[in-house]
């Protein structure tokens, strides 16, 4: 079984590989979205994909950045609780 700190260390990995994937992921959704309204749109549709792309990043990374920041205050929180005398 993991130790306590063991445990921590992968909770902190994996963290900052979710907020490099979210990274990735809201380009992926910019560059799905030029492509596909390119393929609908010939006139403009590349800038029409684009914007609708960088919404629909700017909704699903936006909401899992909310997230990541959530732990690391979480996990700072914790920190000065458990620091404080009683």
């Amino acid at each position: 079984m993991l130790k306590k700190e063991g445990l921590q260390g992968m909770n902190s990995f994996l963290a900052s590989i979710v907020g490099f994937l979210n990274g990735v992921l809201a380009i992926f959704f910019i560059i799905v979205g030029a492509g596909v309204g390119h393929n609908f749109y010939e006139q403009g549709g590349l800038v029409i994909g684009l914007l609708v792309g960088l919404i629909v990043a700017i909704l699903v990374c936006g909401l899992l950045a909310v997230f990541i920041s959530m732990r690391s205050e979480l996990i700072e929180i914790r920190r000065l609780l458990e620091s404080r005398p009683n």
